[in-house]
């Protein structure tokens, strides 16, 4: 059961960041409008590399199995970070080494069943997760896709957002449609774009480019460009994460996460069907 030492504890990592210049980790949540972009292979081998590359990785995966992070390592889920939410864990419990650097933690029953925080949720997974990300350099989560753009309490408190979206006429409109939804409910104004399942990189910049372009027009939000992967998914985004993620200004004393919303309240109102033009590219 998570207590006040652990709050403790991450003041003083706050503290101790703030002297020595430690970065806190870089937390991005992937999202996708709907399943089979590759997403979470995607993630895997950006994890995987991370790790050779020196940079320990924390991986939050919202999926039940089969096909998600832990049947990608060859591993089975023994708790869930639900269980750390209702005190029957500590952080240290449901983690478990998937790879040299690599630590996973299941969470499919936290965002199944917790998708609107109180306070006392809240606090316990403020603690928790000060303590899971330690010693890591990226936090990644790989976000469950659900019907209507719904996404975890937990997946809007990345400072990241990566936007998975396959190089398909449907992909692409629930990818625009997922962007339009975070950006009205919950005012998110700057998202990454990962493009996958492209045929060539002309095709998966082409792409990104009506989306950068569309977005801005119609919603006012910014767009980056990641990266794309061909078909099958092969490549990584390490190189990706490293240098081209900004460093906000609240990360050191929040602990790379944002703060958790207890209240959902509309932040503006963006309305009107996804353009046609989004599909042009293909």
């Amino acid at each position: 059961m998570l207590e006040a030492p652990y709050h403790a504890a991450g003041d003083q990592a706050a503290g101790l960041r703030r002297l020595f210049g430690e970065r806190p980790p870089r937390v991005i949540a992937f999202v996708s409008g709907r399943e089979a972009c590759g997403r979470t292979t995607l993630l895997v081998q950006t994890a995987a590399a991370l790790a050779q590359a020196g940079h320990g990785v924390v991986i939050i995966d919202e999926n039940p199995a089969p096909n998600n992070v832990f049947s990608a390592f060859g591993m089975t889920a023994r708790h869930d970070l639900m269980d750390l939410v209702q005190g029957r864990r500590s952080a240290q419990q449901i983690m478990q080494p998937a790879a040299p650097l690599v630590r996973a933690v299941a969470a499919s029953r936290l965002a199944a069943e917790l998708l609107d925080p109180d306070a006392v949720s809240v606090a316990y997974l403020d603690a928790g997760l000060r303590q899971l990300q330690q010693g890591a350099a990226f936090v990644l989560i790989d976000c469950a896709a659900r019907r209507g753009g719904q996404v975890s309490p937990l997946a809007l408190t990345a400072r990241h957002i990566a936007v998975v979206v396959a190089a398909q006429g449907s992909a692409i409109t629930h990818a625009y449609a997922l962007i339009k939804r975070l950006a009205r409910e919950r005012g998110r104004e700057d998202f990454q774009v990962v493009v996958t399942r492209a045929r060539s990189g002309e095709e998966a910049q082409a792409i990104f480019d009506t989306l950068r372009r569309t977005a801005r027009e119609h919603l006012g939000v910014r767009l980056d460009y990641l990266g794309g992967s061909r078909v099958p998914v092969t490549d990584h985004l390490a190189e990706a994460l490293q240098n081209r993620l900004p460093l906000g200004a609240g990360d050191v004393d929040a602990g790379g996460f944002l703060p958790f919303e207890v209240r959902r309240e509309p932040c503006r109102s963006l309305s009107g069907p996804a353009p046609t033009r989004l599909e042009s590219v293909l």
